[in-house]
């Protein structure tokens, strides 16, 4: 179920990754911080004990959601599947007439959009609770992140796919850090709220 929630929220267009992530790498302001680290910021997110246990309120509050989502989505991928079988078996016999094969595939692409749509909307009740309880503890990424930097003397910190080699992996220094900051969060959203609000305000802040 946990794993759905994740699919569900990238298919209702739900950003996962916190705004630090877009950044290539991150500058501790401790001047004598010269060391290299990694730090995975999803990961620090997801491990968080307030995403935790906003995940686990996610789940109970919004279980038969959930599992009637995750129940379409197996149906709406078995028939998908079983429909690129039978354009893989077309595409194989020389034989096949273009019309057919170009016929099969736009009903694969049109099914594949309607199944996306579906899903989109089955997802959305559990889908915004989800967003916005993970807002609340991506608001606080940064400044976790600079402090975890500074504990460790950290002068830069990489994404692990940035990186071939550091020093040290500090994420599991920047989720102490925002178990301090964020300890717990809403899963409550008001309701005019949108995901990415916070991150827009921000912006416009600068």
């Amino acid at each position: 179920m946990t794993s759905f929630l994740k699919t569900a929220a990238i298919a209702a267009g739900v950003a996962l990754l916190p705004a630090a992530a877009h950044a290539q790498a991150a500058a501790a302001p401790a001047a004598a911080a010269t060391g290299v680290a990694i730090v995975d910021l999803d990961a620090a997110i997801a491990n968080s004990a307030a995403w935790q246990s906003a995940r686990a309120q996610i789940e109970t509050t919004y279980k038969v959601q959930i599992t009637a989502a995750q129940t379409r989505q197996n149906a709406l991928q078995a028939e998908l599947n079983a429909l690129r079988t039978e354009i893989e078996t077309l595409q194989k016999n020389p034989a096949t007439p273009k019309t057919t094969l170009d016929a099969k595939i736009a009903t694969f692409q049109s099914k594949g959009q309607a199944a996306q749509a579906e899903l989109q909307r089955l997802a959305l009740p559990f889908a915004r609770p989800q967003a916005y309880a993970r807002e609340q503890i991506e608001a606080k990424a940064e400044q976790a992140l600079k402090a975890a930097m500074t504990a460790k003397r950290i002068g830069i910190a990489l994404r692990p796919e940035a990186t071939i080699a550091a020093s040290s992996d500090i994420t599991a220094d920047m989720v102490t850090q925002l178990n301090a900051l964020v300890p717990s969060v809403s899963i409550t959203p008001p309701a005019n709220w949108q995901p990415g609000q916070a991150e827009q305000a921000a912006a416009a802040g600068r």
